[in-house]
């Protein structure tokens, strides 16, 4: 058996950083926040054509070309970075879909349902596993993986978004007690747990007024001190609420937002 290696605090300069999600939103923000750094940051994206457009926005910034949703694109990935970016320490992933469905419907489609699933759960759990030897091998690591608030409380007017969140939740922690399990507790694993942000426009009906929305740079700085200091998880703004919630009463909480949230979405009913 290999002699366990002594994790330490994980800098947050000088490493070599990959984003998925990383041409909008969330993704981006810590992309140029990290960049800003002195960080090499390659961000991660679904279409040429908006890479394209991130990149010349933002030259310090590398780009990869990939759908998390869709594992045969992300074949050549690893070897990608052992060829260009040996050094590569860090993954952040924050490639996210949110849509609201009226499950009663049908013209809702299974193949509609299940795109989230792909995007937000299996791309997580893919790129995590497919770089897990690269990031072991490094003197030090960290995974960022990106869940939301409704993972604790169950939003019923996004699903699938919900039920996706509260899998990485839950795989994430999993992750994390393999890795100490193995004795590899140099690569760190931080859950980031936003509340709303309206300024990602990841679902059309933001409400930048709504109670608990939070501003992406006080998230940024939020997940830049979690991940500075060590921490396991960050509880964002109301997400530390809303876990608080889901402990004390999850169902009456879970049937309250779901009153609220259905009449937000589906006002005529469903």
């Amino acid at each position: 058996m290999l002699p366990k290696k002594e994790a330490m605090k994980m800098k947050l300069n000088n490493n070599v950083i990959l984003i998925t999600g990383g041409t909008s939103g969330i993704g981006l923000a810590l992309a140029q926040r990290l960049a800003d750094m002195d960080n090499q940051v390659i961000v991660l994206g679904r279409t040429q054509t908006k890479l394209d457009r991130v990149l010349k926005e933002n030259p310090g910034l590398v780009g990869y070309q990939a759908d998390v949703s869709d594992v045969a694109t992300l074949a050549d990935l690893p070897a990608w970075i052992q060829t260009n970016y040996p050094q590569l320490n860090m993954v952040i992933n924050s490639a996210g879909i949110m849509r609201a469905y009226d499950l009663l419907d049908p013209d809702v489609s299974v193949a509609a349902l299940t795109a989230e699933v792909q995007t937000n759960l299996i791309g997580t759990i893919a790129i995590d596993k497919l770089l897990l030897p690269q990031l072991t091998a490094q003197p030090e690591a960290l995974i960022v993986n990106v869940s939301s608030g409704l993972a604790y409380v169950s939003s019923a007017a996004h699903p699938v978004y919900s039920g996706t969140k509260a899998a990485v939740h839950m795989f994430t922690s999993a992750l994390r007690e393999q890795l100490a399990y193995a004795g590899d507790s140099h690569v760190h694993v931080l859950e980031l747990v936003p509340p709303m942000v309206a300024e990602t426009n990841l679902e059309a009906n933001a409400n930048a007024n709504a109670t608990g929305n939070m501003k992406l740079s006080d998230l940024i700085d939020a997940a830049i001190k979690g991940m500075g200091n060590d921490k396991i998880r960050v509880n964002a703004g109301a997400a530390k609420m809303l876990r608080l919630a889901g402990k004390i009463a999850p169902d009456q909480i879970e049937h309250r937002t779901g009153k609220q949230m259905l009449s937000q979405y589906f006002p005529d009913g469903l």
